[in-house]
């Protein structure tokens, strides 16, 4: 149950991360005005990349910038998948790049926050044992 609710937060922060993303990105011109299918289109995005990365991560893979890159991958390839058959992005190299650093800045932001929750926890862990044995 707590792999699921991890994978939910995940896919949370994702959407969150890249809709901040994209508004900065649109801030500066690059993207189109975010609107409600945009939005949905994100959330789908972001539910496909997280359930992609939980496969991965059920991979018999033990280092971490392997797992991290193989997320990566995951990232790319639908964002890439998405953009081709929702039709979100023209199929030109600025744009592509710009999904992918999009992507990859998001993805990113969902490393650093799940290594914040997972330092807090062990934190929490190690107060709870600590003030047991006193």
């Amino acid at each position: 149950m707590k792999n699921a609710f991890i994978y939910i937060s995940a896919a949370c922060f994702a959407f969150t991360a890249s809709t901040i993303f994209y508004s900065l990105f649109r801030l500066l011109s690059f993207f189109p005005p975010l609107d409600e299918k945009m939005s949905m289109s994100l959330l789908l995005i972001a539910i496909c990349i997280t359930f992609l990365i939980s496969l991965s991560h059920r991979l018999p893979i033990e280092q971490p910038f392997i797992l991290h890159g193989v997320g990566a991958l995951c990232v790319i390839l639908v964002l890439l998948g998405a953009g081709v058959l929702f039709d979100l992005f023209p199929l030109v190299p600025f744009y592509v790049a710009m999904t992918v650093v999009t992507g990859l800045l998001s993805y990113a932001f969902v490393i650093v926050l799940s290594y914040m929750n997972n330092k807090a926890d062990e934190q929490k862990i190690n107060r709870t044992i600590k003030e047991r044995r006193l």
